[in-house]
């Protein structure tokens, strides 16, 4: 996102500049390679750094601030995907899995299976409450994908779009991953974020990951319903004020 928001910047100036008779030549490809340039060699390793600084204060607030940590976590986990940042968290996983006898796995990936199941539920609700055909197209197929740990459909097609959705999604997810926080659920292997992530889970901690699933898909499904119907109707005394 820090690089197309560059990119566009980037584009912007250069039509100031170049010649209109020249601009579908160079512009597009002037633009591509400055911001190439930019992305590999200074805001590639910046919002890294900036990865890797956040990764390590959550794993020290989940380690000290136990469920509370925990919640934190979840609430910030869909934003952090929203800017890709949190690619830099499979460096961390990594490490825990690394040390798994020491750290007996990894935190991160079931907080992330909780914000994915949320959006999921978020998407599902727009789908089973809308009216609109386009959008029901839209949020139920896409909800689905986030239940199965691919989430950027739902976010940024449905719940972003609306935010009240996305609003009841981290909310849910900030909930249920406090829940699984406190009973130390943990995943032993890396995979999908979601739904099929029980295989990942370590055994004595599969009832409790099921519970959080329950919890996260709950909340941010009645949540978003409940946000929905207050959007309605300031909706509806808008326009009858309006009228």
């Amino acid at each position: 996102m820090v690089s197309a928001f560059i990119l566009a910047k980037v584009e912007n100036g250069l039509r100031k500049f170049i010649p209109s008779v020249l601009d579908n030549l160079l512009t597009p490809m002037l633009a591509i390679f400055i911001t190439g340039f930019l992305t590999f060699t200074v805001v590639g390793p910046f919002t890294r750094d900036i990865g890797f600084l956040l990764g390590d204060g959550l794993n020290w607030l989940y380690d000290s601030a136990g469920f509370i940590g925990g919640a934190l976590f979840g609430f910030i986990y869909a934003p952090f995907v929203i800017t890709g940042m949190h690619h830099s968290f499979i460096a961390i996983e990594t490490q825990l899995l690394t040390d798994i006898a020491i750290t007996g796995g990894t935190f991160i990936f079931p907080i992330a299976a909780m914000s994915n199941i949320a959006q999921g539920a978020a998407a599902l609700a727009v789908g089973f409450t809308t009216k609109d055909v386009k959008q029901k197209g839209i949020a139920m197929p896409s909800g689905v994908t986030a239940l199965l740990g691919i989430t950027e459909p739902a976010m940024f097609g449905v719940n972003l779009k609306l935010r009240y959705p996305f609003i009841a999604a981290i909310i849910g997810a900030a909930v249920s991953s406090a829940f699984i926080t406190m009973f130390n659920v943990k995943a032993q292997a890396l995979g999908a974020a979601g739904l099929p992530g029980i295989i990942s889970i370590r055994p004595e901690n599969i009832g409790y990951y099921v519970a959080g699933m329950a919890i996260s898909f709950a909340v941010a499904f009645g949540l978003t319903i409940v946000l929905g119907m207050r959007e309605k109707q300031k909706a509806s005394k808008r326009v009858t004020a309006a009228a």
